[in-house]
């Protein structure tokens, strides 16, 4: 065979190859994305950056989903001691129940249960009227809080989901909402629970709370959250488990089989990433000037731990860090106190923010203090202030002596 020949049978060996090599990656990439929902995604809960989606924007009926934001609202504005009475006409409400009676008494803990667990509808329509006096005020807070977490294609119009034209949302919202919620101790610790005895006023022998999410029993590490089914929605469920020290929320929406679409969420997101460049919580992460003090700027230590995602097997992630003052920070500040957020960007474009605090006391500065120059300016500056406030205070003496003779007598 003449070298051209070999050098032909070479080369499409190695084409062939390379063929293979291919066919093999994405044939292990596609399986390990494959899921039935028609809208998925998956974050990291600590930075809610996205590690992989699919139509994560779309619009849909999010059904009983919906009752994340509706958990987060009554931990953010009742104590959970607080009694929430149902209203006469709490009856009416549709579906799912935890058959409240007119008047009866439920704490807001019993009531978180009931709605994250047992998924009642009634108990959000009395949480509703609660809060803000109706569905349609408590709506409108339910979006204004979306909003703040920082979804961007959500409309609530009931606080528990049942099917309505006008209530929307997205896989990429909702995870962002379970984010926020899972913020709360209160929160996660009804989430991951599976069975719960509430207390109640009236209807005393209803009250064992059974979790919908049967993936609770099938993961150790599951750790909630929500799951939700209407004809219009299908089978709708947010997820959250927390492996090798870092958690992922999962959405998946319209879903032929939720619980294995959540399952090969989970597996190919702790199968791919690991965390990388953590940052101990109280480590030093930069200085920050406090305006009202005549100190030299401060350092400034992290106040909770941070890191990156980043592939297994990769190196460290780059990413760049600022360290941003609160609004209207000044003087006096105490050790300890939240002075800032540290920013931290990475290679790809996503941004976290991580709290700060101030690792020394700061003072307010004296009038003294504050003036610029030597001591001489100051010393002058001290003396005309001084002479200022005497001659002022003369003239409101002055001032009310005269008013005091002329009009003592005066009645309105």
């Amino acid at each position: 065979m003449s070298g051209i020949g070999r050098y032909r049978m070479t080369a499409m060996k190695g084409l062939r190859y390379l063929i293979v090599l291919a066919s093999l990656a994405a044939s292990l990439v596609s399986h390990a994305i494959d899921v039935s929902a028609k809208t998925a995604i998956v974050i990291d809960a600590s930075s809610g950056k996205v590690l992989w989606s699919k139509n994560p924007d779309s619009s849909m009926y999010p059904a009983s989903t919906t009752k994340i934001m509706t958990g987060l609202l009554l931990v953010e504005h009742c104590r959970p001691d607080e009694i929430i009475t149902a209203p006469p006409d709490i009856e009416t409400v549709r579906e799912s129940s935890m058959h409240l009676k007119p008047g009866e008494k439920v704490t807001a803990r019993d009531m978180l249960y009931a709605i994250m667990l047992r998924s009642a509808n009634d108990g959000c329509y009395a949480i509703a009227k609660h809060i803000s006096g109706s569905v349609e005020a408590f709506s409108k807070l339910m979006n204004e809080r979306a909003r703040q977490v920082g979804c961007t294609n959500t409309h609530f119009h009931n606080p528990n989901g049942l099917n309505d034209l006008e209530h929307t949302t997205t896989a990429h919202d909702l995870a962002l909402m379970a984010r926020a919620a899972m913020k709360y101790p209160e929160f996660r610790e009804a989430v991951r629970t599976y069975k719960y005895s509430i207390s109640r006023s009236i209807n005393t022998k209803d009250c064992v709370m059974i979790n919908h999410d049967k993936w609770l029993k099938k993961d150790p590490t599951a750790d909630g959250v929500k799951t939700g089914f209407t004809v219009p929605a299908g089978h709708c469920f947010v997820g959250s488990a927390t492996r090798n020290g870092f958690r992922v929320i999962t959405v998946v929406m319209k879903s032929d089989h939720w619980q294995q679409d959540h399952q090969e969420l989970l597996n190919w997101a702790f199968n791919s990433f690991e965390k990388k460049r953590k940052i101990t919580s109280g480590s030093i992460v930069g200085t920050l000037k406090i305006p009202g003090s005549n100190l030299k700027p401060i350092s400034v230590a992290i106040a909770q731990e941070a890191y990156t995602l980043g592939e297994i097997g990769k190196g460290d992630v780059d990413y760049r860090a600022t360290v941003v003052a609160s609004p209207n920070l000044k003087a006096p500040i105490r050790k300890g106190e939240r002075v800032g957020e540290l920013v931290l960007k990475d290679s790809d474009g996503w941004l976290q923010k991580i709290p700060v605090v101030a690792n020394s006391d700061v003072k307010a500065a004296s009038v003294m203090q504050m003036v610029p120059g030597n001591s001489t300016s100051s010393f002058i500056f001290g003396g005309a202030l001084f002479v200022g406030v005497v001659i002022v205070q003369g003239r409101k003496r002055r001032r009310i002596k005269y008013y005091g003779r002329t009009t003592s007598k005066r009645r309105f």
